[in-house]
């Protein structure tokens, strides 16, 4: 079973900054292919302009998957 590694892909669309969570195979992903993801992941994307695209890895746990909101979790 491979593993999928989440990215924060930030960008700017028609003047308004967005982001998106994707998951990948992979433990790096350049901004050309945050971009190609995005457009084949999301369809409201693909005709649209995008730039300033900035890849951050996700290394946090989405609290959805624990079902504990994190300021109930201990330090």
């Amino acid at each position: 079973m491979s593993s999928q590694d989440r990215f924060i892909i930030s960008f700017i669309s028609d003047g308004q900054p967005d982001n998106r969570v994707v998951e990948a195979s992979t433990e790096t992903l350049s901004v050309s292919e945050a971009e190609a993801l995005l457009r084949a992941t999301f369809s409201e994307l693909k005709d649209v302009e995008l730039s300033d695209v900035q890849v951050q890895k996700k290394t946090r746990p989405n609290e959805e998957e624990h079902g504990v909101p994190g300021h109930f979790k201990q330090p």
